[in-house]
């Protein structure tokens, strides 16, 4: 690819073609005549040399070329360098003291390695004590908890009250942790932790009884009245059991 041929791509928006035929009449003025590529072998070259991005640049612009982009890429840092926390609301339906709800997940994440520092489950709303008990199960490394653990220079938030009241900001002045406070509506200012929410629904929730995402059949919705669903223990103590396999398979030395 030469800069001939990007300018002329980017003259005729991406149109191989036209840019062929322009080609193919500036060899013709030549003394003696050049050779041109055919239509063929420029499309090959331009799919090899030029990524989707910058194709889609050429032909439509910048803000096209930029859906092929990574956005805000940053550099990977190091073990406890950067957390991120945040709630979120499972998809399963679970029993609890008679009644049918949904659990709410509160976790740290590690941004360097991935691994779930610390996890805490509540059957309603989540609070500054869940916080609070997420924020003892990531620091700490002795049994039940751990093998991961230790305490990180910054932990990003996303505005949430509970994460910035007096209480939990007590516990990150104490420990010495940087608190991030994000924009509201930027979550991909945290994607290290959005990304968790996504893929333990795709993992994990996505195959446990109750779950309110289940494709039915025709147009019923409801689910199924002989479904039996899990007790609200239950669910915590398989939710902390992937959490664990994936926490030790990060940190175990191999």
């Amino acid at each position: 690819m030469t800069d001939e041929v990007r300018a002329l791509l980017g003259l005729w928006r991406g149109n191989v073609a036209a840019v062929q035929r322009v080609l193919a009449e500036r060899a013709a003025r030549r003394s003696p005549p050049g050779s041109v590529p055919s239509l063929t072998t420029l499309r090959r070259a331009i799919r090899r040399d030029l990524s989707a991005g910058e194709r889609a640049g050429l032909a439509v612009g910048e803000r096209e070329a930029r859906k092929h982009d990574v956005f805000l890429a940053r550099p990977r840092g190091w073990r406890n360098q950067v957390w991120e926390a945040d709630h979120v609301q499972a998809p399963v339906l679970v029993e609890v003291e008679g009644t049918v709800r949904r659990p709410w997940v509160t976790w740290f994440v590690d941004c360097a390695t991935n691994t779930v520092m610390g996890v805490a489950v509540t059957p309603g709303s989540p609070s500054r004590e869940s916080v609070l008990a997420a924020l003892r199960a990531a620091v700490l490394r002795e049994e039940p908890f751990g093998p991961q653990g230790g305490l990180p220079e910054k932990v990003r938030v996303d505005r949430g009250r509970d994460f910035l009241s007096r209480t939990v900001a007590a516990a990150f002045g104490a420990l010495v942790v940087e608190v991030e406070d994000l924009p509201a509506y930027t979550p991909h200012l945290k994607g290290t932790v959005e990304g968790l929410n996504r893929a333990v629904e795709v993992m994990f929730l996505a195959s446990l009884p109750g779950y309110v995402r289940q494709p039915r059949p025709g147009r019923r919705r409801a689910r199924p009245k002989d479904e039996v669903l899990l007790g609200f223990e239950d669910f915590t103590v398989r939710l902390l059991g992937w959490v664990q396999c994936d926490a030790v398979q990060v940190v175990s030395p191999g």
